[in-house]
């Protein structure tokens, strides 16, 4: 068997001194110690930053005096409790869109109007997001309303960030920037457009290579649009659209977005890009397929070859090769054969198909003789050989050029 002892008013001393705190007597600063302390440079700020906010808070109910018939100030209103626990770092003013001295009306019928438009009851038939930011929006204008619709805890609110200004005056700090969650001066002006008759649906066409709707691109254009200013001025400006085209879009390609002129008597226009492809050099786009318009010419003695490969090249940095057993070869007494071939994938879309044309070059002798033509570059001095027909022009002849060269 075992015995311990323990101190119980040890224990309660501890709970005591830690619920409680240390109590240090009654030690208090001397006269002399109070003298120095109240002489301290601290101190001496403090007065000043005092005195100054005094001097601030009298001017401010001076203007107000002068604005508002109706406000009367009194002593009893720095020891009211606040209608609402304010966020001094906040400008409410600028939440409601109103003066700093606005009078006690103006600052209902501003709320009122706001409310009208921003109260969760106003909110049906929008979406989701839109909806929590309206009421996000309509809890800061009833915050605002509740700090500046009383006198007493607007007298007091004006108070708390006067002592922050002359803080910064006194001391030499930088002003803090106002935290502004809402600005019911923008607002208004959305509210006004929102009301406004929509303006006119203007269509602006846009050609594009053929490449940005096989491969998918996006085009830059700039546009110049009318403007006006808060003052009615008209001005005139230059925006920047991206017009995005997926791959295998069908054409035209349209693309609605605001940012069209504005108007004083009606929202901005809407625009309507169309987006079309450029005229193509080897291409010709019908629907999802894609045909390729110059001749695929095959070897003179392609149909007395048991095999066949040729390549045919489409869009730009794209060349389609085909290869295997030649099905021409069956045909070896026809002077004249054609290979049709489609090609599924190789065109717009999943279903697009890639068509053209392939048929033998005509042998010497034929009525259409091929000649072989000589070409040595400019400045490289590469010589190399073009086959073109008899007949061929010299459009023709730059065309099998420029062929071989790319």
């Amino acid at each position: 068997m075992s015995v311990t002892v323990y101190d119980g008013t040890f224990g309660f001393r501890q709970n005591e001194l830690a619920t409680k705190g240390i109590q240090h007597g009654e030690h208090k600063m001397s006269a002399e110690q109070q003298k120095s302390f109240e002489a301290s440079p601290f101190m001496a700020q403090a007065r000043k930053q005092e005195d100054y906010t005094s001097q601030l808070t009298g001017e401010r109910d001076k203007k107000r005096k002068a604005t508002d018939k109706e406000f009367q100030p009194c002593d009893e209103d720095w020891t009211s409790p606040k209608a609402f626990d304010y966020d001094k770092g906040v400008n409410y003013y600028t939440v409601l869109g109103v003066e700093e001295y606005a009078t006690l009306d103006e600052i209902k019928k501003a709320y009122k109007k706001l409310s009208l438009f921003y109260h969760p009851d106003k909110t049906a038939g929008l979406d989701k997001n839109e909806q929590e930011e309206r009421s996000a929006i309509f809890i800061e204008l009833k915050n605002a309303y509740m700090t500046l619709g009383d006198q007493a805890t607007r007298r007091q609110y004006d108070r708390d960030r006067d002592f922050m200004a002359a803080g910064c005056e006194v001391n030499g700090f930088r002003k803090r920037k106002d935290r502004v969650p809402f600005d019911a001066t923008e607002v208004m002006k959305k509210i006004q457009e929102h009301y406004k008759p929509p303006g006119q649906e203007v269509d602006v066409e846009v050609a594009v290579k053929l490449e940005k709707f096989f491969y998918g691109g996006s085009k830059q254009l700039t546009r110049t649009r009318r403007t006006y200013d808060e003052g009615g001025s008209e001005n005139f400006d230059n925006k920047l659209f991206r017009l995005d085209v997926p791959k295998g879009a069908d054409e035209p390609w349209e693309i609605k977005t605001k940012g069209g002129d504005m108007h004083l008597e009606t929202q901005p226009d809407t625009l309507r890009f169309l987006v079309r492809a450029k005229p193509h050099q080897v291409l010709e786009r019908r629907g999802s397929d894609l045909h390729v318009t110059r001749p695929v010419v095959l070897r003179p003695d392609a149909h007395l070859q048991p095999f066949l490969s040729t390549e045919v090249r489409t869009v730009a940095g794209r060349t389609v090769l085909i290869w295997g057993q030649n099905p021409l070869y069956s045909q070896a007494s026809s002077s004249n054969a054609m290979l049709k071939v489609s090609i599924r994938g190789e065109a717009l879309g999943e279903q697009g198909k890639l068509h053209f044309t392939a048929s033998q070059a005509s042998r010497p002798g034929s009525g259409d003789d091929l000649c072989v033509v000589s070409v040595r570059t400019t400045y490289t001095k590469i010589r190399f050989y073009v086959g073109v027909s008899s007949s061929a022009l010299v459009k023709d002849l730059k065309t099998a050029v420029r062929d071989v060269s790319e």
